[in-house]
């Protein structure tokens, strides 16, 4: 197994229910130092790096978004070590009030159990596809 539990949860699932929280603290707690985020509605388009990065994630979230959370439906380790995530996202544009939602993927690469890099999936599929898991 290519990651160690953080309080008792899978990284993956634990960065995503401290994103539900907006708790930046527990985000960047299963975070490897040198992470490369690549949000599917980030805000600047570009990735998010290092600790300070995914802390720019939370503010950048903040103030594009009144509602921003996801609903985790599957994570599983491929045989590589790197981790599929499929997930809903639902948000709330500020200004728009208009609400939309998403189902969408992720692949986790992990280091010493951390988070490192993530490759974002429009089509949550693609994730599984990706490490060769069915949909």
């Amino acid at each position: 197994m290519a990651w160690m539990e953080t309080d008792g949860q899978h990284p993956v699932r634990g960065f995503a229910e401290a994103i539900n929280r907006f708790d930046r603290d527990a985000a960047v707690a299963f975070c490897d130092s040198e992470i490369e985020f690549l949000s599917v509605l980030a805000v600047g388009g570009e990735p998010y790096r290092g600790h300070d990065g995914i802390r720019q994630y939370f503010e950048d979230i903040e103030s594009a978004w009144d509602e921003w959370r996801v609903e985790v439906d599957r994570v599983e380790e491929g045989s590589d070590g790197r981790v599929a995530i499929v997930m809903t996202m639902h948000w709330r544009g500020k200004e728009s009030g208009t609400g939309y939602c998403d189902c969408t993927g992720h692949v986790w690469t992990l280091r010493n159990g951390k988070l490192l890099r993530n490759e974002p999936h429009r089509v949550s599929e693609n994730a599984l596809r990706a490490l060769s898991l069915s949909p």
